[in-house]
């Protein structure tokens, strides 16, 4: 498959798991990620593996955050993509906060997956 078709794919998973945490659609966010998923993130646990204990991570967002437009946008998102692997890199508008994210894909029977994500803010 094409470089460009698969940063295209790419594109449009990020911006349909950014849609669904805006929503707070639970399994919308699922089915954007591998069963293996390994999140870094902001909050303890520092470090969060499956998808199950993921979606419990997010509980913790969604309490504190209503979701809407704003509360979850990607800005100038760079994507590397492979022919099976790829990450990405973006600026990260988080309700009134600028965060980073670093993600990494992995293509599961043709489908891109989320499989890693880093989340960071600069003060820490």
């Amino acid at each position: 498959m094409p470089e460009h078709s698969n940063e295209t794919q790419i594109r449009t998973l990020v911006e349909n798991w950014a849609s669904a945490i805006r929503a707070q659609d639970r399994e919308g966010m699922r089915t954007c990620h591998t069963d293996d998923i390994v999140l870094f993130d902001v909050i303890p646990p520092l470090q969060i593996q499956g998808v199950e204990a993921y979606q419990q991570q997010w509980e913790l967002f969604f309490d504190a955050d209503p979701g809407g437009p704003g509360s979850f946008e990607p800005i100038d998102l760079h994507i590397l993509a492979g022919e099976d692997v790829a990450f990405a890199h973006t600026l990260l508008r988080v309700a009134n906060s600028t965060a980073r994210l670093t993600l990494g894909f992995r293509k599961v029977n043709g489908t891109w997956l989320i499989a890693h994500e880093h989340h960071s803010f600069p003060w820490e």
